[in-house]
């Protein structure tokens, strides 16, 4: 079953130990109102194929962040949907899954794991004595001593993870707007760090409802459309957003909103029954065709507003299948820059 109690742990990183070949999680101690917390970051797979795929972004931008930084100290439990809290690596845009990598690397002299890349975020933030850090999950208790920090009684968050495109085997823990990652807050720097973990068995196409696996019929076979890894075809990123131009409560001199699209395939594609969509899930729909290597400028009209009531914006590309091609954020001091095409590299 999808995860029973979704939510996000906010807390003073203070403690860390790494994971085992017979331990996968990095381990986090956090503490909250004088109240210790383990969060159990997985660091290492069981499942075939054994990579987890990671991103850690050291400087981090997007609306999520302006919502996180209001809560206080402790757990606060999340309803998965859509406007609130809950994060989705599909559906909220959180990063661009071209930049996610592989660990543990199978090349030759590649020495470095996830303890490494997960040191290099929580080392500093354990250092910094206004650090906050907020682990998104499932929460645990028990009766008994923390069996990695000690502390009585033991608990804190796991599943901290994409939960949603399993394997098979795994689809009763599928669901959707109930992803797990970990953001770090450093106030007195200004800045932000986010990390971000799936397993290489997860499919990047998930159903609406349900949260499993979906692959897209939109594209046929020899269209020229990559294949990853798992030998699933990839029709995300083959129509990029490139750029935006929003108004906002800031700004004047845009008399309307666009979103500009760039086509890297070396085909045209055409947009018959693509929709763009906002942070708020209404739908711009889409004509045409962009010859191999072109961008259109898409202009868009009273109906669809791309700032959010928070002041940044989500904006995602669907094909006509409902299969997500390209999704991108913005913060509300980039919607600021009034006259200013928002660029997303």
């Amino acid at each position: 079953m999808p995860i029973a109690n979704y939510g996000v742990l906010k807390g003073r990183p203070v403690e860390r130990a790494h994971s085992t070949e017979r331990h996968p999680h990095y381990q986090i101690r956090l503490t909250a109102h004088g109240v210790s917390y383990r969060a159990a970051i997985r660091a290492r797979s069981f499942l075939s194929p054994p990579e987890m795929n990671y991103k850690i972004n050291f400087n981090y931008r997007h609306p999520i962040i302006h919502q996180l930084r209001r809560l206080d100290d402790g757990f606060h439990p999340i309803i998965p949907g859509p406007g609130g809290l809950a994060i989705d690596y599909l559906r909220l845009n959180l990063f661009d899954r071209d930049r996610m990598l592989s660990l543990p690397c199978t090349s030759p002299g590649c020495g470095e794991d996830l303890n490494e890349v997960l040191d290099a975020a929580f080392k500093n933030a354990i250092s910094d004595p206004h650090a906050r850090v907020y682990v998104y999950g499932e929460p645990w208790e028990a009766a008994t001593p923390d069996h990695v920090f000690k502390f009585h009684p033991s608990r804190g968050m796991h599943d901290v993870h994409m939960n949603q495109g399993n394997a098979p085997g795994h689809w009763d823990q599928d669901g959707v707007w109930q992803d797990g990652g970990v953001f770090i807050e450093h106030p007195s720097q200004g800045r932000w760090v986010a990390v971000f973990l799936k397993f290489q068995s997860q499919s990047w196409h998930t159903d609406d409802t349900t949260g499993h696996a979906i692959t897209s019929q939109f594209f046929h076979e020899g269209d020229g459309i990559p294949v990853d890894r798992n030998g699933e075809r990839r029709p995300e990123g083959v129509v990029r957003i490139v750029a935006a131009r929003v108004r906002s409560d800031c700004t004047s001199a845009v008399p309307f909103e666009t979103v500009t699209l760039l086509n890297i395939s070396p085909m045209a594609v055409s947009l018959h029954g693509w929709t763009l969509l906002n942070s708020r899930k209404q739908r711009w729909r889409l004509k045409g065709e962009i010859p191999s290597g072109e961008t259109l400028e898409i202009k868009l009209g009273q109906s669809m507003a791309l700032v959010s009531e928070e002041g940044g914006g989500i904006i995602t590309l669907m094909d006509k299948a409902g299969i997500k091609i390209h999704g991108v954020s913005f913060t509300a001091e980039e919607a600021c820059r009034d006259g200013w095409s928002i660029h997303f590299r």
